[in-house]
């Protein structure tokens, strides 16, 4: 996708969303790279939001350039109600899995086998003690980051992604990739948002 037709996508959605994800760890020049293309995109676009996870790596990179510009207008969908309370933006909105009801976490857990059926397991294991109940919070939470909570927020408008070139369908971001290629949600890796000229 090029500018242009980013920046038509936001004339028709102007308060969407856009999703900033990606790789835990990335090199500090890259980072640099996210934060500043995250500043730029909150200073050009006055009333797009965005959202991420509230990890480290990508997600921290993209939503600090984004609090540059101004921090409410982040989304952050954290896999519990207390992960990294220390490293959070004043004035940007906090949510979680726990906002869910009954029947929205099973539509969630559901979504998340469908286009990950190899972690049914994993997202079985949810709300569980252990690495694996942590695994399946943070799926459901990056399902949920993508499909949106009705009553809470809308599905994005896209998502850009930095993300292992060599292997994007990796991992939890992998799984995030899936879930928006499912949903019709359009995905953009840093091969080409960094090309991008404002």
């Amino acid at each position: 996708m090029t500018f242009a037709e980013f920046s038509t996508l936001v004339e028709k959605s102007p308060e969407g969303v856009v999703l900033l994800e990606g790789r835990r760890t990335i090199p500090a020049h890259d980072a640099a790279v996210a934060e500043g293309l995250a500043r730029a995109l909150a200073l050009k676009f006055s009333r797009l939001r965005f959202r991420s996870g509230n990890a480290t790596g990508s997600d921290e990179a993209f939503t600090g350039g984004v609090a540059m510009v101004d921090p409410s207008r982040l989304e952050i969908v954290a896999p519990y109600a207390a992960h990294r309370k220390s490293g959070r933006h004043a004035g940007a909105l906090y949510t979680s899995p726990e906002i869910l009801t009954p029947e929205q976490a099973r539509d969630i857990e559901e979504q998340s086998i469908h286009v990950s059926p190899q972690n049914r397991r994993i997202i079985g294991m949810r709300g569980k003690k252990g690495p694996l109940g942590a695994k399946g919070n943070y799926l459901v939470r990056d399902t949920m980051k993508v499909v949106g909570v009705p009553g809470h927020f809308a599905k994005p408008i896209c998502a850009l992604f930095f993300v292992n070139l060599a292997d994007p369908m990796e991992g939890g971001t992998g799984h995030t990739i899936r879930v928006c290629q499912h949903e019709g949600v359009p995905v953009i890796f840093q091969d080409q948002w960094s090309a991008w000229k404002f």
